[in-house]
């Protein structure tokens, strides 16, 4: 345990400090065949085996699609680009869920700067790179983590290649953010570690680091890295391996630098969670680690269902396909389990089985416990998610058991044993896996999959233990380095093939242009489209083996976000968050199987998809545009709107509902000869109304504060109008009424964002000339 504190606190000998001084004579150093496994080279293998994997994708015939990817990312970052190009900060997004706040979901990554190449790029190849590039970013921060904590390049590469090729990382390239937190995750606790412990330049580097992983736009993930860092920084403490003083200034300067620079995207996001329907007491516990989920660390496709399209899910859970680690990278985490000598070892082995528990959910009884003790763990929306911290300890324990020989010289012998009892251990368990599913079967598993599966990963298991175990007996450098080479060619393998393809791929024609099938598609203003409940449920459960088919289908029926790729308006929508009062309304609309008239009617749908039939469209008559004016106000609170909504007799020609205070301060009343013209932009309306009283000027748009009014350039108050949208009182006369989406937080954010950045560079040019100026990890 004292070699093991000394050690931590000693970062690794650079090349200067291990030189011979000039003009002395020394012996040579014996040759560290592990010296060739550099970092450019793992990237470029991490290519290689991509290429295996995905040839048509790196070579642009072909796009990934499946799920989210082609539902939610495609659309989203389609949406940005073509705002961008138009001039504008997508703030707002008037496309979907009669309007929702866009920056602000976080998700859509607008203020993550690498997705602004994909701006500048042809889709969908574009995002594909940019998925499959934030893979080969994964591996090469996992590298330099694992290099700084073993001081081994042999165990970094191991590390470094497991963490880039898993079941979680590869399930995740279907999206942007949780794909881009994850590669960021270990060069945030790489930097902000050495932040906190060097200082000087190396704070700033934390903070650049740290602010790409935020700006990224996985909050759950963001969470996890951050309190994997808080226990780090908390033992550092405790031990007296650190200052405590200097430590915790160094680290609030790195979280405040992290916070200015993603203030940009943070603040809208909090104002948009306060009018959200998200909170903590909403999370049931779903999509958790079935209680057998264990298993499929080793046989992946134990109790897993195949979907028409290819790729194989839990039936408990289907947040990410698979979270495989690899069965040589399970091995060597049981070995540096065994053979654990120093405290970083023991924290990751916590980390891990913390992960594995906390992951099962509901099911388990420490998931329970901290979401009584911590409420707000309930805004984790899948505890699923929580096997994140697993997926990032195990490369790492495997890097510091290849690691072992040299950290430990004289125990080779040791080592052999322990990777021979490991293995053995592990392949006992394969067979107990395979026994369990023949003796217990599980409803939409094939033994014969199972079997298949189990037995090509005890194969894999055989060579990689093989390899390595050869590797401790020879003496020659060039022997170990291609048996080196082997090993990581065999993890790499072993995680591409451990189940069917995760992302199948279709022609990127499919994301050609397209014929809705409308006789007028909805444009903005004038209405919108809606997609039946029975179609709606259709489409969640609908799949064809043809996976072009499927998806230009799916296209054509506008379901979740495609709609964004069309530029048609529509009442519905896939985000992670919706507006508390519109989706309240939303509920309201598909809670029948018949659209109420008079609901359908203020809300503009004018296409309504068939009930049975794909991509075919019902026009409907008699909607109304978006704005209009000149009803009678009704005051009435929240559930007696609601209720009035829905009935038959509503009609939002006549009557719109107000909430009950505004009772005492509009005086309209109804005016039917007021006349409306309108023009519509994505941030902007501007209303010429005509009326002969004073009106009410009512928007069929969801409401949010970022919304301001303007009557002939004089600020108005924005009424709440039929629950969840706007209304304006207008004086008598002709008057130009302007509706402006002017988001405070955003404005603020980036002031701060921006202030915080000129500090940045300023600390650099500072700081150029101090011993730790060489920025890198």
């Amino acid at each position: 345990m004292a070699v093991g504190k000394l050690w931590d606190q000693m970062p690794p000998l650079s090349r200067e400090e291990t030189a011979a001084p000039k003009g002395s004579k020394m012996p040579p150093a014996p040759v560290d065949w592990a010296a060739a496994f550099t970092p450019g080279r793992l990237a470029v293998l991490i290519v290689l085996l991509l290429l295996v994997e995905y040839p048509e994708v790196i070579l642009g015939s072909h796009s990934f699609f499946n799920n989210d990817f082609g539902l939610f990312t495609y659309p989203v970052v389609r949406y940005l680009g073509t705002s961008i190009w138009r001039g504008e900060i997508p703030l707002w997004n008037p496309l979907s869920n009669c309007g929702i706040p866009f920056l602000a979901q976080w998700n859509t990554t607008v203020c993550y700067p690498p997705t602004w190449l994909c701006l500048f790029c042809p889709l969908p190849w574009s995002l594909n790179y940019f998925c499959l590039g934030h893979l080969v970013l994964a591996g090469l921060g996992m590298y330099w983590l694992a290099l700084r904590w073993t001081a081994d390049r042999f165990a970094a590469s191991v590390a470094g290649l497991s963490f880039a090729l898993n079941g979680l990382t590869l399930g995740c390239l279907i999206w942007t953010s949780n794909l881009a937190a994850l590669a960021w995750m270990p060069l945030t606790v790489l930097c902000v570690e050495r932040g906190w412990r060097e200082g000087g330049r190396r704070l700033l580097v934390a903070a650049l680091v740290g602010a790409l992983q935020m700006l990224a736009g996985a909050p759950e993930i963001i969470f996890l890295t951050w309190l994997l860092l808080g226990t780090i920084w908390l033992a550092q403490v405790w031990r007296r391996t650190v200052p405590r003083r200097e430590s915790t200034l160094r680290l609030i300067g790195i979280v405040a630098f992290i916070s200015g620079l993603a203030a940009v995207q943070v603040l809208p996001f909090l104002e948009l969670l306060r009018y959200s329907d998200r909170d903590a007491g909403q999370n049931s516990g779903a999509w958790s680690m079935p209680t057998w989920g264990w298993a499929n660390f080793l046989v992946p496709l134990f109790r897993c269902s195949r979907s028409i399209l290819g790729p194989y899910f839990q039936i408990n859970q289907q947040w990410i396909s698979s979270y495989y680690p690899g069965i040589g990278v399970v091995a060597l985490a049981v070995v540096a389990t065994r053979r654990a000598r120093m405290p970083r070892v023991w924290w990751l082995i916590a980390v891990a089985l913390g992960g594995m528990v906390l992951a099962l959910g509901e099911n388990s009884f420490l998931y329970a416990a901290v979401k009584r003790i911590f409420p707000a763990f309930g805004l984790a929306r899948y505890p699923i998610k929580f096997v994140v911290p697993t997926l990032f300890a195990l490369p790492l324990l495997a890097g510091f058991a290849v690691a072992g020989t040299k950290r430990l010289p004289g125990n080779e012998s040791s080592l052999r044993t322990c990777l021979v009892s490991s293995g053995a251990i592990l392949l006992a368990l394969l067979v107990f896996i395979s026994a369990a599913a023949w003796l217990l079967p599980f409803a939409g598993e094939s033994l014969a999959v199972t079997a298949a599966n189990a037995a090509g990963r005890a194969i894999f298991l055989a060579l990689i233990l093989g390899a390595l175990f050869l590797q401790t007996k020879s003496p020659v450098p060039s022997r170990q380095h291609l048996l080196g080479l082997g090993v990581l060619l065999l993890l790499g393998l072993d995680c591409l093939t451990h189940a069917p393809r995760q992302n199948p791929t279709l022609p990127v024609r499919a994301y050609g242009p397209l014929d809705l099938g409308m006789s007028r598609p909805p444009r903005l203003g004038e209405s919108r489209a809606m997609v039946s409940a029975q179609m709606q449920a259709v489409l969640a459960r609908a799949a064809t083996p043809d996976p072009f088919k499927y998806y230009v289908n799916l296209r054509r029926s506008l379901f979740e976000d495609c709609n964004l790729s069309e530029d048609v308006p529509k009442v519905n929508g896939f985000f992670s968050l919706h507006l508390r009062d519109e989706a309240a309304v939303e509920t309201l609309l598909y809670s029948t199987t018949n659209i109420p008239t008079g609901l359908g009617d203020f809300l503009g749908v004018s296409q309504v998809s068939s009930a049975t039939a794909w991509f075919e469209w019902t026009p409907r008559e008699n909607f109304l545009p978006w704005a209009t004016a000149g009803q009678q106000p009704i005051f009435a609170d929240a559930a007696e709107t609601l209720k009035a909504m829905a009935a038959p007799d509503f009609d939002p020609r006549r009557t719109v509902f107000l909430p009950s205070e505004a009772r005492g301060s509009v005086v309209a009343i109804g005016a039917s000869n007021a006349t409306v013209t309108a023009h519509y932009s994505p941030h902007e309306i501007h209303l010429q109304i005509t009326t002969p009283a004073p009106v009410l000027a009512v928007v069929a748009q969801s409401l949010f504060p970022a919304w301001r009014a303007y009557i002939d350039g004089k600020p108005a108050r924005i009424w709440r109008a039929n629950y969840a949208f706007q209304a304006v009182e207008v004086p008598s006369g002709r008057h130009a009424v302007r509706l402006a989406y002017q988001d405070r937080w955003f404005e603020l954010g980036a002031a701060i964002s921006g202030l915080t950045m000129l500090a940045w560079i300023a600390s650099c040019f500072r700081m150029g000339r101090s011993p730790h100026s060489k920025l890198s990890p």
